[in-house]
């Protein structure tokens, strides 16, 4: 088995578990609502006969976390994140944001908002270990945005969609981030980007600009989409027979033993919360034989799972969106989050792909034909 293969970052890594949330579709319809309730509340202050104007939640969380008039402004988020830190060091007995190369605080709750004033170091009151893992986290989220398109520009030539998708997810930043040099510059390094997407379709533009964030991506993403990261396949294999070591041991000590059978009564069942999926699918593929029949058929139905929960998680959100597109692309976002060996168990293969990004390209063309967006039933669960 080949060492150094692809980890991927998104809803199934350690420190990204949740930043799907932060999608493009998301915030799109969040920043829409924002905008039409912000832009009627403006008509209600200078007219005396028009009715108050109540935000739903999803507009309220969009102004609070892009600079909204209610929000707090960059000092107050630099200085509440200041403190942020210091408890988490405290109640972890750590002392830096970045251990052995990995984020060892969990930034899942901070807002896009709190995590620019972090990257910029505003007001000189963060480490370059916390301004990396802001920075890096900032990144997982872009290419959670993002990497469907990626997925789907390898699949038809169209590299100017990553580049529109980027293009977005720039725009809905807030005040304060749209003020850092960091930002002008992608944004207009996306924008070039997208011309000369739309000028060479079928490969990708090569922009030689280091601070093109759909470049970086393409780069660091192999053929389907997945992430490339630093973590081996020994290392994983190793790490995961040592949890269920310790585990088996714990249970040694409570007078019992190690259960893998939901079914059974007595023992003490394993806990795979600590298990990412690869690690799972690797324990799945054994190719070393570092595991038991019992374990590896454990690992696979606790995958089996997750997957089931993750995509149907990720189609029942997709369709409380109108673009009948949705599906597709929620579907496109999963895959693209896994990583090759987890690709590989549950049976992800190219006509697998293939399949929903003729959906999406379908759909995309009768949209273009009819002016609009309709919507459109069925054929997106017999992809699973």
């Amino acid at each position: 088995m080949e060492r150094g293969v692809t980890t991927a970052v998104g809803a199934n890594t350690t420190y990204a578990s949740s930043y799907a949330a932060y999608g493009a579709s998301s915030n799109t319809a969040a920043a829409t609502a924002a905008k039409t309730a912000s832009a009627d509340a403006d008509t209600a202050t200078h007219d005396a006969n028009a009715t108050s104007v109540t935000l739903s939640e999803a507009a309220k969380a969009f102004l609070a976390a892009n600079g909204g008039a209610d929000a707090p402004g960059v000092d107050v988020l630099a200085a509440n994140a200041r403190s942020w830190f210091d408890q988490q060091y405290g109640k972890l007995g750590i002392s830096s944001a970045v251990l052995d190369g990995e984020i060892a605080v969990d930034l899942t709750g901070q807002s896009r908002a709190t995590l620019s004033a972090v990257a910029s170091n505003t007001g000189n009151l963060f480490s370059q270990d916390e301004i990396d893992a802001a920075t890096r986290t900032l990144e997982v989220r872009f290419g959670d945005a993002v990497s469907p398109y990626v997925v789907i520009a390898r699949h038809t030539g169209d590299y100017a969609a990553p580049y529109d998708a980027a293009m977005t997810y720039l725009n809905e930043a807030g005040a304060d981030e749209k003020a850092t040099d960091s930002w002008k510059a992608q944004y207009q390094a996306v924008l070039d980007g997208l011309s000369a997407a739309k000028a060479t379709f079928g490969m990708a533009p090569d922009t030689g600009n280091p601070d093109d964030p759909v470049a970086a991506l393409l780069a660091s993403t192999s053929s389907n989409g997945s992430q490339t990261g630093t973590t081996t396949a020994a290392d994983v294999v190793s790490r995961a027979r040592a949890m269920l070591d310790a585990q088996a041991n714990a249970a040694r000590d409570n007078g019992t033993d190690l259960s893998f059978d939901r079914t059974r009564k007595g023992g003490q069942q394993v806990d795979y919360t600590n298990f990412d999926n690869r690690a799972l699918a690797m324990m799945v593929q054994n190719q070393n034989g570092d595991f038991s029949a019992a374990e590896t058929r454990s690992a696979k139905a606790e995958l089996d799972q997750r997957n089931r929960t993750s995509i149907l998680a990720t189609l029942n959100g997709s369709q409380s969106g109108s673009d009948p597109r949705s599906s597709s692309l929620a579907l496109l976002k999963q895959y693209s989050t896994m990583s090759d060996e987890e690709k590989s168990v549950m049976g992800y293969d190219k006509a697998f792909v293939d399949r929903i990004t003729q959906n999406y390209r379908t759909l995309t063309s009768l949209q273009g034909s009819l002016g609009t967006t309709t919507s459109a039933n069925g054929g997106i669960l017999s992809y699973i």
